[in-house]
């Protein structure tokens, strides 16, 4: 048995009544069988919107259901907002509803609680124009003005397309949510990780690097401070090559050894026996190696 499709909810933000018996008429359709209602409720779109209405199709809003929260003035709409923030996707509001706020101040509130409804100011030619309700609510993306008087047709296409594009960006919130959970447990391996492959650092004799397999030295023991003169600090971030000059990346994903010359600038230029040994759990794994450098002091 399919799914029950979901609601999404609407906000309706207006002084007069007979809006909100339109609204529910365009965007929540149920079949009106009484004739007289149904040539009532024709005649006051008609006087409100200026336009007779259409044969309708059957599937007016493409498979989507809404319903529609009522507030008559500014601040009863701020207040159902409050109350639940990410309950709304959609808000329809008027500019003027005398004598209380006014829209542009109505979606100033509505915004400080839920800056991310997309929001529809409704408003006559003779209200503001669009630089002046730019200057106060800005060039904001969720913002469109329809002006007065409307169509039905024009309403559930800003809907429905409204709804499309809150789905989407809904998933890519939850992808990116999703992706920044997962990076900081990477991250959190990868700390542990380093904390472990210090240690062993630590407890090695011979001087050590840690590296990627790009060559970066990742760390060092204090044998190799010693030996190239420089603390750690120094060290990290370089590229291997600086310190072991015929070491060159990409390293291998096996244990290899290679005699290689060493920069030190205490000291005169010494050869070395160079073993590479990786610290994944597989052979070829993408990770980190141990470099162990044996000085050959008779070269």
């Amino acid at each position: 048995m399919p799914a029950e499709p979901m609601n999404r909810a609407i906000l309706v933000v207006d002084d007069n009544p007979d809006i909100h018996v339109l609204m529910e008429r365009m965007l929540v359709p149920k079949p009106i069988h009484d004739p007289d209602m149904l040539r009532g409720l024709n005649d006051l779109e008609a006087r409100l919107f200026g336009a007779e209405p259409p044969e309708e199709p059957p599937d007016l809003l493409h498979g989507l259901r809404f319903s529609i929260d009522s507030a008559h003035s500014g601040r009863d709409g701020i207040a159902l907002v409050q109350a639940n923030p990410r309950k709304y996707f959609l808000a329809f509001v008027d500019m003027r509803m005398p004598p209380g706020i006014d829209g542009i101040q109505t979606i100033k509130g509505i915004w400080s609680v839920a800056p991310d409804i997309y929001t529809v100011i409704c408003t006559a030619y003779s209200d503001y124009s669009w630089d002046e309700i730019a200057s106060e609510l800005g060039c904001a993306p969720n913002l469109l003005i329809l002006r007065k008087p409307f169509e039905a047709i024009e309403v559930r296409q800003i809907a429905t397309t409204f709804a499309r594009m809150y789905d989407s960006l809904s998933g890519v919130k939850t992808s990116v949510n999703q992706l920044e959970e997962e990076l900081v447990i990477a991250m959190e391996s990868v700390s542990q990780l380093e904390e472990r492959s210090r240690a062993l650092l630590a407890e090695i004799a011979e001087p050590c690097l840690l590296l990627d397999r790009e060559g970066e030295i990742l760390g060092a023991n204090p044998s190799a401070h010693d030996l190239f003169g420089v603390d750690e600090r120094l060290l990290y971030g370089r590229d291997v090559a600086s310190v072991l000059v015929d070491v060159q990346a990409p390293l291998p994903s096996a244990r290899a050894v290679a005699r290689s010359r060493l920069v030190c600038p205490h000291s005169r230029p010494l050869e070395a026996s160079v073993t590479l040994t990786p610290l994944g759990p597989q052979v070829g794994s993408a990770g980190e190696l141990i470099a162990r450098i044996r000085v050959n002091h008779d070269a």
